[in-house]
């Protein structure tokens, strides 16, 4: 496999081989992507790492929607069970396990979401996005889910609790 050097906001990384750049490219309609890989440990700046999503949140989306989406689709990091649809939304900060996320921003969404993890597509996802979900004030794409930076590293396992420790 071809490894290539990318320069990603200032700095270099190496290029994904294998031609995921490419299927990416052509699932999104042929916007120009490259994959790069990150080493464990090291941070792409402006980038945050921990997108939160509520299976709740899910769930009031679909219902409004009149379809069903695999959760997978929005690519979450972390999944909260037991909370009230949307309640990331206006989290500032949050104890997950032994570490400490910070609030960055709210995710808008893109054209990824209308492949399912099979790799079958379908247009209704997004469709329904723009039709229900909030907008961003920059970007006008719809918004579902919330982007964290870690404040302070920790352990976080499958099961750990959230725990609100402020709110915006």
């Amino acid at each position: 496999k071809q490894w290539y050097q990318r320069r990603v906001r200032g700095n270099s990384y190496r290029t994904v081989p294998g031609g995921a750049s490419e299927w990416l490219t052509e699932v999104l309609g042929g916007r120009s992507v490259t994959l790069v890989y990150s080493p464990e440990g090291t941070e792409v700046p402006g980038l945050d790492p921990v997108l939160i999503i509520g299976r709740n949140s899910l769930a009031a989306f679909e219902e409004v929607a009149g379809h069903t989406m695999e959760m997978e689709r929005f690519r979450p990091n972390i999944v909260t069970v037991e909370r009230r649809p949307y309640d990331d939304e206006s989290w500032q900060e949050v104890v997950v396990g032994e570490g400490v996320l910070e609030f960055s921003h709210r995710c808008t969404r893109c054209l990824i979401t209308n492949v399912a993890p099979d790799g079958t597509r379908t247009d209704q996802t997004m469709a329904s996005l723009r039709a229900i979900r909030p907008r961003c004030e920059k970007t006008n794409k719809p918004v579902f889910g919330s982007y964290f930076r870690v404040k302070c590293p920790g352990v976080v396992q499958v099961g750990d609790k959230i725990k609100l420790t402020k709110s915006r």
